[in-house]
């Protein structure tokens, strides 16, 4: 009867115990203590790097106004064919003389020509030169009938008769800026050109005459 008593009083105590346990937390109380991740932030490249920039508003505007802007008269267009004519003369006449053999200062001074006159052209060319014009035309075929003739020599002779052709010529040209093509000028970007062109005639006619002595 005793020990039918002791076990009903331990069962009892054991029930006591039990029912005092703390029930476990909710699971959304669980949740709410876990720490939240980090939101994603950009990367300071990301962050700091600027918009694309529009690549043809950019070239626009980097592109410089040009000759091809200006708006030649007749008269000016006339000057600047003839120009032209003279300088694909020189271009012409210079690679004669590398062809024929003509050394030392003399070679030095057909390359300088060549590239100078080939410079001059592109830029004559930008402004809309006539090479139709009859001054034009007829400068075309005075360089032609010089280039005919200086074909005829050789050696030495021809060397002395080409130093003689850039005398003769950059004095001519000289004098057709001063007294025909500048006059004819109005636009001041082709006043510049024209002025610009004068500056290395006079230095290609002082350094022929330098060759000749």
């Amino acid at each position: 009867m005793k020990r039918a008593l002791v076990s009903i009083s331990a069962i009892a105590l054991i029930s006591v115990l039990a029912g005092c346990k703390e029930p476990d937390a909710p699971a959304s109380e669980t949740a709410s203590t876990q720490p939240e991740p980090a939101a994603a932030t950009p990367s300071a490249d990301t962050a700091s790097a600027p918009p694309a920039p529009d690549t043809a508003t950019t070239a626009d505007a980097a592109m410089p106004a040009d000759a091809g802007n200006v708006a030649a008269t007749p008269d000016e267009r006339g000057a600047l064919g003839v120009l032209n004519a003279i300088n694909e003369h020189e271009i012409a006449v210079g690679n004669q003389a590398i062809e024929k053999g003509v050394t030392g200062d003399v070679a030095d001074y057909a390359k300088l020509m060549i590239q100078a006159h080939t410079e001059n052209r592109d830029q004559t060319a930008a402004f809309g030169p006539d090479a139709q014009n009859k001054d034009a035309m007829a400068q075309k075929d005075k360089g032609s009938a010089e280039l005919a003739s200086l074909d005829k020599l050789t050696g030495d002779t021809y060397a002395k008769a080409y130093v003689d052709a850039m005398v003769k010529g950059h004095t001519e040209a000289l004098a057709a800026l001063d007294d025909k093509l500048i006059p004819k000028a109005t636009t001041q970007a082709i006043k510049d050109h024209l002025a610009t062109t004068r500056e290395h005639v006079a230095n290609h006619l002082e350094r022929a005459k330098a060759l000749k002595k």
